[in-house]
């Protein structure tokens, strides 16, 4: 606990310090990790869940995610395009679940409210709308966390992990950790490992560009990154050792191979792309949200099916 506390602590203090160098890095390093460790454990808890019917269904809407983010890679289709597609699949991909959340008048509420939300979003301002659910998703893992831990360590693990998520990134976006890092000579926002162009060259991942000039906006985009790091830390180290020992992988959509492997797997691609990154950070990122999108819109079918009571 006190070695977590630590590393906590140490993240911090690096994201506020270097949130360029911290963003763009951890991003090279355990994105396609994150994202595979992510896949994994989603599956092997929610798979065994769904009939053949509903597995196909999302299969065939998360192809499309894939092939609209592909097309903007390729430049078939433009970003906005790209954009208002993807916001109609999540749509769809909630309603395909209607049936499950149709168990508990909660689950189907919230249901209707994040499809109407992405339909919405997909006709007033995608750009935001993405923009908010990139920003949600660095959360995602209270939402498995609540689903998967048992009842007497609920509260505990969930107000851990709300100060954590929220309480921190609320403290840096203040920008009084910035000040005093600052004033001691120990923050450098333009400073990165990688040839990544400035720090305004990233804003616009999480921060709308209309507010980019502003003395806030260094300050709220380190606190995303912190929330983006914890995310990755929690999927690569908390998820896994909360999936019951042997997880049914037989009942699994991919036939994933034992954890031991799968770690040994995915470093090694991890490797690779990090090369990739150094090489054309740019090109590498166009690739790699091909991957991020299909892990990030799945996640929210599923997040609404963990509300709904078991068959």
């Amino acid at each position: 606990m006190w070695l977590a506390a630590a590393a906590v602590v140490v993240t911090l203090g690096v994201v506020v310090a270097f949130p360029l160098a911290v963003y763009t890095t951890t991003l090279a390093a355990f994105g396609l990790a994150h994202v595979l460790s992510e896949l994994r454990y989603v599956d092997l808890r929610f798979g065994p869940r769904f009939g053949r019917a509903l597995r196909i269904q999302l299969g065939v809407l998360l192809v499309g995610v894939a092939g609209s983010r592909l097309g903007v890679v390729t430049g078939l289709i433009s970003g906005m395009t790209a954009l208002r597609i993807e916001l109609c699949l999540l749509a769809a991909l909630v309603g395909v679940v209607f049936p499950v959340l149709a168990r508990s008048r909660l689950s189907l509420g919230v249901g209707l409210m994040v499809g109407l939300g992405a339909l919405a979003g997909m006709a007033l301002s995608p750009i935001h709308t993405l923009l908010v659910l990139a920003l949600a998703h660095n959360l995602t893992p209270l939402g498995f966390l609540a689903e998967v831990l048992p009842p007497e360590r609920r509260a505990v693990g969930l107000g851990l992990g709300f100060g954590v998520f929220v309480g921190i990134p609320l403290v840096i976006a203040t920008g009084l950790p910035y000040s005093v890092l600052a004033s001691a000579g120990l923050a450098a926002p333009e400073a990165a490992l990688l040839s990544v162009g400035s720090l305004s060259d990233h804003l616009h991942v999480y921060i709308p560009r209309a507010f980019h000039e502003t003395p806030w906006a260094l300050h709220a985009f380190s606190a995303v990154v912190f929330a983006q790091c914890m995310h990755y830390a929690a999927v690569l180290h908390v998820l896994p050792r909360l999936l019951p020992d042997g997880a049914d992988a037989s009942r699994s959509v991919v036939p994933w191979p034992p954890q031991a492997v799968f770690v040994g797997a995915i470093a090694l691609a991890s490797v690779a792309f990090l090369g990739v990154f150094a090489w054309d950070f740019g090109q590498a990122r166009g690739v790699y949200g091909i991957v991020a999108a299909v892990h990030a819109w799945v996640e929210v079918p599923l997040l609404l099916v963990a509300l709904a009571p078991r068959a």
